[in-house]
């Protein structure tokens, strides 16, 4: 939950992009503006599948990020030490683009972090770069499992996917450094303090005294392990993470860095030496002219010495970075990963090894055309690091050009090569590729010369003046194309009537994409957005609020943070994101609390406008002693007109709360639920915002939670400032229940009640859940899929950017289904982002239009095992039941009547003519498949003529069960007919979650 100017994660309403996890996050929304240099060594046809690199070194975006350590092995425990404790023997260029000039850098596992001077925030992985967030004048910047920036009023953490997660004051910052080792977050101030924050919630844990702080230069400083190392002028100081000393020495010359090994910290002097320390103890020395030193390292500390970089170990023995050039700004603590920067180029590189055994190969072309007769190779590497391989190609029917293929391939990434073949000479060409024992062979079809490509344009959305679309390329012809480029994008190939999408972004004004292929004269795609997609409409009313309107006339959503300064007195100042739907406005009531004339300006970040007004206007509202209008207060108070408050994000639900005091404590703080104007749909992801305003001129810090436990964090809001929570849901019934919210502070609490929404049919409606997969890596999707509207078929489902096993189901009102399907992802939080993919395909909608469903995943434990549903199951007595002369049979049937599995199901049976109870045919009820039965025998006798035969039945799953009565009343021989019998059945439904949701972010 992060306070005013928070940037919220938006649902676009956007096809799927098939390189992120579809949620228009914006982790990646402004990486486009890196310009893409080429990677050496790659040819033009390149092709990764690692999102984030292509052979041109272009950016596709990479959203998708389920977890806040990028390189976490799949049961979510940390990467092997023991394999990382070793100093990689090579490097390979992976990565290098434009980079303007470097502010801050910082490394932590398996990724490194960038602020440069114009405001961007980069996180760089393995071949994979990402926008995090811009933030001008960022003064520092350290990532661990979250990206802290600090600039001089604040330290904001972010997720790595790029979601702000919290923002604290910061009084003259100086520095900033993250443990990942302990949760701490450092920042060092002009006051010679250290203040200690939890990483993970921003909540302060301690400040102490900067050690040496009276020396004039600024210190170097390196944070690892729980300790702190601290080198000033020629004092090195380690401290524990509460400030406690641990060692403490005076130095031979002046530092001018630290870093920290495994018990030992290193430093360099300015005279170039690098000198080891295991406490008080020196233990090495080396001469050179050191000129940069890591922060941190595991076997080793990379460092620049005499123009060269190395890596020094624990022993000071020192191995040079075989393939690294040029001067590092940070290296991982494992040192899998080097990033180097100058003359306004970033390169990065990455460890790599031999790796035929873990490279697989095959052929992906079908056919091949006269006019360009090449072969596409897909080389997938399914080891642990990057590998250098070798493929040897042959062909029957045909000469190859180049008998062997050689490839860089990142971890778990895929790369293409093209192989051109010449004189051919038949109607079909049969080809073979080996690597290492592994060969592959397929015979190609030559085809006739026929191509038409098609390409549409579909723009998504606009954030901070950058716009983001896609362009749909299709090959419409009867013959595959060749050498398919989208503006600098490579696609490569495309069969008869394959399509592609291609995601890209361009600041505003954008204009024209290019579509090039072989053999085809060049296509533009239109993708024309003016410069400044916002106007700005001010006016003061007459009950003293300000009236802010911004409108967008474009075709587009724009996505914009405003900033508003004069109110609600001359010295007013907050920002907050703002949300225009296409040829739409977005309109905030804002309240002028003091008379007097002054200058309110409003500025929008992305569209680049402002408007000015001169105001002479009083306040309506009540004294502050009383609160005032609590429902007004602030910016999104929803007091008077709950629709002007925040555009998309409020609408006709919107309450507020007044501050309340416990005894004489009075609680300065305000909170006002907001949703969409639109009512929800059901499977809809729905969105809910709760915006907590402090009306006091000191920082609060109170508790929030929900009364249903879901919920409850300690937090903090700034002195006149505000707290913006975001919160999803996905109703699943006609009604979506909200629980009621409250906050306490000092005794005092205010709260907002529950919340009732009616919601509205929906189209295509998934439930997802995850649970792990013992057989594998990653974890298993129970999907159950019904439609409200419409016949659909549903390709996969998407969690955490990584697609399932192939679903191929067909879902239409009459027609549920239920897939279970593996996942590579493994779902580490309770409630988490998922999408699936499908077309709708009756009448009403044309066949070719994929649409992306936004929804959300659950652990299998928040819905304690979902499947466990009693109100799915029916019984039924079976014909060939029957009791002759006393004696006789009940035969039960329970089936699943529902769309998914029903497990834990157990039956029983009891009754004063009951001689024994068993299942039939050897079957139990641990899980009943869709449209599946287990039988049930009850062994009957001592049935008297005339006496009514009970049998009290009771099917249970999970916590609730389904109670049956069979009866029937013996004839004078003591004996029951089959048809005879009658049943009455009660169950009480097991509750099946009426909305899955997330925590407030």
């Amino acid at each position: 939950m992060g306070d005013a100017g928070s940037d919220p994660e938006q649902w676009g309403d956007s096809p799927a992009d098939e390189d992120s996890d579809g949620w228009g996050d914006r982790a990646s929304d402004d990486a486009g503006d890196l310009d893409s240099g080429s990677v050496e060594g790659a040819s033009a046809a390149d092709v990764s599948e690692e999102p984030g690199v292509t052979a041109t070194g272009d950016v596709a975006r990479d959203d998708a990020t389920p977890d806040d350590t990028p390189h976490d092995d799949a049961d979510g425990s940390q990467p092997d030490a023991t394999r990382e404790a070793t100093v990689p023997d090579r490097y390979v260029q992976v990565d290098a683009f434009d980079m303007p000039e470097v502010a801050a850098a910082d490394a932590g596992l398996g990724v490194i972090a960038v602020a440069t001077a114009d405001g961007r925030i980069d996180l760089i992985t393995s071949g994979d770069r990402r926008r995090v967030t811009r933030r001008e004048g960022a003064i520092d910047v350290a990532v661990a499992d979250r990206v802290y920036a600090l600039t001089d009023t604040e330290l904001e953490a972010f997720s790595h996917a790029g979601s702000r997660v919290w923002g604290v004051d910061v009084t003259d910052g100086r520095s900033v450094d993250a443990d990942p080792d302990n949760d701490r977050v450092y920042v060092r101030t002009g006051d010679g303090e250290f203040v200690v924050l939890e990483g993970r919630t921003g909540i302060e844990a301690g400040r102490f005294d900067q050690p040496h702080a009276d020396v004039a230069e600024s210190p170097a400083v390196a944070v690892a392990d729980g300790r702190l190392a601290v080198a000033s002028w020629s004092f090195l100081t380690v401290l524990d993470s509460s400030g406690s000393l641990l060692d403490e020495q005076t130095l031979s010359g002046a530092v001018t860095d630290v870093g920290l090994l495994p018990g030992r910290a290193v430093v360099s002097l300015k005279d170039g030496q690098l000198v080891g320390y295991e406490g008080d103890e020196r233990l090495w020395g080396l001469d050179g002219d050191a000129s940069w030193l890591a922060d941190a390292g595991i076997a080793a500390l990379a460092a620049r010495v005499a123009g060269s970089d190395f890596a020094v170990d624990t022993d000071g023995n020192r191995r040079p970075l075989d393939g690294v050039s040029g001067t590092p700004v940070a290296a991982t603590p494992a040192l899998d990963l080097v990033c180097t920067a100058g003359s306004g180029t970033a390169t990065v590189y990455a460890a790599v090894g031999q790796g035929d055994e873990s490279v697989g190969v095959r052929i992906e072309s079908e056919s091949v055309r006269p006019a360009d007769p090449t072969v596409v190779l897909a080389l997938t590497n399914e080891g642990d690091r990057a590998v250098e391989v070798d493929v040897t190609v042959g062909a029957e029917g045909a000469e190859v050009a180049s008998s062997t293929v050689s490839a860089t391939i990142d971890a778990d990434a895929t790369q293409r090569r093209r192989v051109s073949l010449q004189e051919l000479s038949g109607d079909e060409v049969t080809v073979t590729a080996a690597v290492g024992e592994e060969s592959v062979e397929r015979t190609l079809e030559v085809q006739e010369e026929t191509t038409a490509l098609h390409v549409d344009a579909v723009l998504e959305r606009v954030e901070d003046g950058v716009l983001s679309a896609a362009i749909d390329v299709e090959n419409e012809g009867e013959t595959t194309v060749t050498g398919v480029t989208v503006g600098e994008t490579t696609v490569g190939i495309l069969d008869p009537g394959d399509a592609e999408r291609v995601p890209f972004e361009q600041d505003l004004p954008s204009g024209t994409v290019a579509v090039r292929a072989d053999g085809v004269d060049p296509l533009e795609a239109e993708t024309a957005v003016p410069t400044t997609p916002t106007a700005i409409d001010l006016a003061v009313e007459s009950d003293g609020f300000l009236s802010v309107t911004l409108r967008n006339e474009t075709p587009v959503a724009v996505d914009d943070e405003v900033t508003v300064e004069g109110v609600p007195d001359e010295d007013g100042s907050f920002s907050m994101p703002a949300s225009i739907p296409a040829n739409g406005a977005y309109r905030l009531a804002l309240p002028v609390a003091s008379p007097g004339e002054r200058s309110v300006t409003v500025e929008t970040s992305g569209g680049r406008v402002s408007e000015r007004l001169s105001l002479a206007r009083c306040s309506l509202l009540g004294e502050p002693s009383t609160g005032g209008d609590a429902g007004r207060t602030g910016a999104g108070g929803g007091g008077r007109d709950a629709t002007r408050s925040r555009g998309r994000s409020t609408g006709r639900s919107s309450t507020g709360s007044r501050p309340v005091g416990g005894g004489e404590e009075v609680v300065p703080v305000s909170m006002d639920r907001q949703f969409p104007s639109e009512p929800p749909r059901r499977g809809d992801v729905f969105e809910e915002r709760l915006v907590v305003s402090n009306e006091s001129a000191e920082p609060v810090e109170f508790e929030l939670r929900t009364d249903d436990g879901a919920y409850a964090q300690r937090l903090k809001v700034r002195a006149s400032g505000q707290a913006v929570g975001t919160r999803y849901h996905v109703p699943l019934e006609s009604t979506l229940s909200l629980p009621r919210v409250e906050l306490e502070h000092e005794g005092g609490v205010t709260s907002l009640p529950p919340t009732d929404l009616s919601v509205d049919d929906g189209d295509l409606v998934a439930t997802i859940t995850w649970r792990r997969d013992d057989a594998r890596d990653g974890g298993e999707l129970s999907v159950s899929l019904e439609s409200d509207e419409g016949t659909w078929e549903v390709k996969d489902a998407v969690v955490g950017g990584e697609r399932s096993a192939p679903i191929d189901a067909r879902v239409s009102p009459e027609s549920p289904a239920h897939v279970t399907v593996t996942t590579p992802y493994t779902l580490r939080d309770e409630v988490s982002k998922a999408f699936v993919r499908a077309r709708r395909v009756d009448d009403r909608s044309p066949e070719e239009d994929e649409q992306q469903v936004n929804t959300l995943v659950v652990h299998e434990s928040v819905t304690d095992g979902d499947d466990d549903r009693v109100d799915d199951l029916s019984v039924e007595v079976e014909s060939d039941s029957r009791v002759e002369r006393g004696f006789g049979s009940v035969f039960l049937s329970v089936t699943n009547d529902g769309s998914r599995p029903v497990a834990g199901v157990s039956v029983d049976a009891d009754g004063p003519h009951v001689e024994k109870a068993m299942y039939a045919d050897g079957e139990d009820g641990e899980r009943i498949a869709p449209g599946s039965s287990l039988r049930y025998l009850v062994d009957l006798e001592g049935v008297e003529a005339g006496e009514e035969v009970v049998v009290d039945v009771e099917v249970t799953a999970g916590e609730a069960a389904t109670r049956a009565a069979v009866s029937a009343v013996a004839d004078e021989d003591g004996a029951v007919e089959s048809g005879d019998w009658s049943l009455d059945v009660e169950t009480d439904e097991s509750g099946g979650p009426s909305r899955l949701s997330t925590q407030y972010e």
